[in-house]
C-alpha cells in the first residue's frame, strides 16, 4: 500500500463515539459553569455597590467637614442667629451637596437653604451626634420643588444644641454610575405598591426571578423606596452553546485526525529530518565529504541525494574560492607594496646623484649637500623599514585567543593608557554596556583601540576623541569618533584597502590590521563621517550569554 493509501486508512479508522461522549460532558459542564458565572458576576456586582457606597460616604463626610470649617457657613449662621432670615445664604452645591438645613436637639428646622417649607417642621432624628462626628442618618427620601429624591443624609454638630442636616441626592446619575461598574440594571422604586415584591427580599441577597437575578441594595417600606439591581443572564449563552457544539465537534475530530496522522508521519519523517540535521551540522563544522543516505525511497531520498551533490559542489567551490581569494589578495598587496617601496627610492636616488655631483665638482657647499642628502636617505630608509615591519606584522597575524575579560578592568586599562589625554579633555571613554565580562582577545582589541584613538588624535591638532562601549543585540558595539576633518571620499570608498592612507607617510595598514582583528573575532567594522564634523569607526564583536548579567 502506498503512503497516501495508509493515511486514508487511518482517517477512516477514527472513532465517532469518544468524540460524542466528550461533547456531552463539555455541554453539561458548560451549562453549570454559565450559571455559576452569572451568579458570581451578580455577587461581585453587589459587593462593588457596598464598596462604592462606603467610598461615597467617606467622600461626603470629608466634604461636610470642609463645609463646617468654612467661613462661608459661619457667616450664614451669623445671619440666621441675628434673626434676619431663616434662609441659609450658602449654596451647598459648591461643596458637592444638594440640600442643607440647621436643626436643634428636638429635630426642629431652624434655617434652610432652598426648602422653605421645612421651616418649623420636625425631622425624625434617631441619634444626636457627638461633638466630634458626623452621623449618617440613613438613606432616605428628601423632597423639594422638583419632587422626591433618594438621598444620603448626614447630621453634623455645630454646637451643643445645633447641628447641620445635609446630604446628597442619589438620583439618575448615581444609578447610571452603579449600572456601569456593576454591569446591571439599577433602578429606584418609589411607589409603595412595590413593597409587595421587594419587601420580602433581604438587602444584599441575590434572588432568582424569571431567568434573572435581583437584589435590593438599599431602602425599605419605611422610607418608601427601594434601590434594586437586576442582573441579566449571559446574553451570549445561545451563541456560546451553538459555537461550542460546532467548534467542539470539529476541533475534536480534527485533533484526533491530527494525532493519528501526526503519530505516523512524524514517526517516519523524524529519522529522515534528524539525518539531514546531522548532515547540516557536519557541513557547518566544515565536513563536506560525508554523503547523506536516506532511510526510505521517495522524496527524502531525492533530498538526500541533492544534499550530497550540494556538499560536493560546495567543497570544490570552497577550494576554488580560497585559492582565488588568496591569489587576488596577495596580488593586490604585492602591487601596493611595490608602489610604496618605489616612492622612497626616488628621493634616495636623487640624493645620491646630488651627492656624487657635488663631490665631483668639488662644490664648496659639499658639506651641506652631504648633510642634507644623508638625512634624506636616512629618513626614506626608516620609512622603508617601517613599511616592511607593518607588512610583516600583517602577514604574521595570529588567530585571536578568545577569553573572558572583566569589563571594568579592560576599560580601566584603556583609561590608564590615556590618562593624560583624558585629564586634558582630549579623550573620553564611556562604558554603557551591561556586560560584566567581554569575550575577546584583550591584547588584540586593545591594539585596535590604541590604533583608532591614535588616528583620531592625529586627525588635527585640537581633535577630541570619544570612545563608547554599548550593547547591540548579542554583540558588543565599540564606537570611536573624533572632531577632525573626517574621512575623504576615497577612503570611505576603499575603507580597508592596504596602503590607502590619509596621513602623510602613512602606510594605510593600520586600519587593515584593525579590520583583520575584528574579522577574526567574527565581527564587522565600518567607517563613516559624522553629520556635524569628524570621523567615526564602529565595530561589533559577538558576545555570549555567559558574559552577561542580564
Amino acid at each position: 500500500m502506498t503512503f497516501s493509501g495508509r493515511i486514508r486508512l487511518y482517517l477512516v479508522a477514527v472513532a465517532v463515539l469518544p468524540a460524542l461522549l466528550v461533547m456531552a460532558v463539555i455541554y453539561f459542564y458548560s451549562t453549570e459553569q454559565l450559571k455559576s458565572a452569572d451568579e458570581l458576576r451578580a455577587h461581585r456586582g453587589i459587593q462593588k455597590y457596598y464598596t462604592y457606597k462606603t467610598l461615597l460616604n467617606q467622600e461626603l463626610s470629608a466634604k461636610i467637614t470642609e463645609l463646617k470649617d468654612s467661613p462661608d457657613l459661619q457667616r450664614a449662621l451669623a445671619n440666621v442667629k441675628s434673626g434676619r432670615s431663616g434662609r441659609l445664604e450658602l449654596d451647598p452645591r459648591r461643596y458637592g451637596l444638594d440640600f442643607m438645613e440647621t436643626v436643634d436637639v428636638g429635630g426642629n428646622v431652624l434655617a434652610t437653604y432652598h426648602r422653605p417649607g421645612l421651616l418649623g417642621q420636625q425631622l425624625d432624628i434617631e441619634r444626636w451626634p457627638d461633638s466630634s462626628d458626623a452621623v449618617q442618618i440613613r438613606e432616605t427620601l428628601e423632597y423639594d420643588l422638583e419632587g422626591a429624591h433618594m438621598a444620603s443624609a448626614f447630621l453634623a454638630p455645630l454646637s451643643a444644641d445645633v447641628a447641620l442636616y445635609t446630604g446628597k441626592y442619589l438620583d439618575e446619575q448615581f444609578t447610571q454610575q452603579l449600572a456601569l461598574f456593576m454591569d446591571a440594571d439599577v433602578s429606584i422604586h418609589i411607589p409603595l405598591d412595590t413593597a409587595v415584591v421587594f419587601g420580602a427580599m433581604d438587602q444584599g441577597l441575590l434572588y432568582g426571578s424569571e431567568g434573572k437575578y435581583q437584589a435590593v441594595l438599599a431602602g425599605s417600606e419605611s422610607p418608601g423606596f427601594y434601590l434594586v439591581a437586576t442582573f441579566a443572564p449571559g446574553s451570549d449563552k445561545p451563541i456560546f452553546f451553538n459555537l461550542l457544539s460546532i467548534t467542539g465537534i470539529v476541533a475534536l475530530v480534527a485533533a484526533v485526525l491530527a494525532i493519528a496522522m501526526g503519530m505516523y508521519v512524524t514517526g517516519q519523517a523524524k529519522r529522515e529530518i534528524e539525518n539531514l540535521v546531522s548532515a547540516t551540522a557536519r557541513v557547518a563544522e566544515g565536513d563536506f565529504g560525508t554523503p547523506v543516505m536516506a532511510y526510505e525511497e521517495g522524496e527524502f531520498s531525492q533530498l538526500a541525494d541533492s544534499f550530497s551533490d550540494m556538499m560536493l559542489k560546495l567543497r570544490q567551490t570552497q577550494k576554488q574560492l580560497a585559492t582565488t581569494e588568496k591569489i587576488a589578495a596577495w596580488q593586490t598587496v604585492g602591487r601596493k607594496i611595490a608602489h610604496e617601496i618605489k616612492n622612497p627610492l626616488t628621493p634616495i636616488a636623487i640624493s645620491v646623484d646630488d651627492l656624487r655631483r657635488s663631490h665631483g665638482e668639488k662644490a664648496p657647499e659639499f658639506d651641506r649637500v652631504l648633510d642634507e642628502t644623508t638625512r634624506t636617505i636616512k629618513s626614506e630608509l626608516d620609512r622603508l623599514i617601517k613599511l616592511l615591519d607593518e607588512f610583516v606584522s600583517f602577514a604574521r597575524m595570529r588567530a585571536p585567543e578568545i577569553s573572558q575579560v572583566k569589563a571594568a578592568q579592560f576599560v580601566d586599562d584603556i583609561r590608564t593608557l590615556y590618562k593624560s589625554e583624558i585629564e586634558a579633555g582630549r579623550v573620553s571613554i564611556d562604558n554603557k554596556s551591561k556586560l560584566t565580562t567581554f569575550r575577546f582577545d584583550p591584547e588584540a582589541i586593545k591594539q585596535v583601540l590604541i590604533n583608532l584613538i591614535k588616528n583620531g588624535l592625529e586627525a588635527s591638532g585640537d581633535s577630541i576623541v570619544s570612545v563608547t562601549l554599548a550593547d547591540k543585540g548579542a554583540s558588543l558595539e565599540i564606537t570611536v569618533e573624533d572632531t577632525g576633518p573626517g574621512f575623504t571620499d576615497d577612503k570611505l570608498a576603499d575603507s580597508f584597502e592596504p596602503y590607502v592612507s590619509t596621513k602623510e607617510g602613512g602606510s594605510g595598514l593600520g586600519l587593515v590590521i584593525c579590520h583583520r582583528i575584528v574579522h577574526d573575532h567574527g565581527g564587522t567594522m565600518e567607517l563613516y563621517n559624522k553629520s556635524d564634523k569628524g570621523a567615526g569607526v564602529r565595530f561589533n564583536i559577538p558576545q555570549r550569554a555567559e558574559g552577561s548579567n542580564r
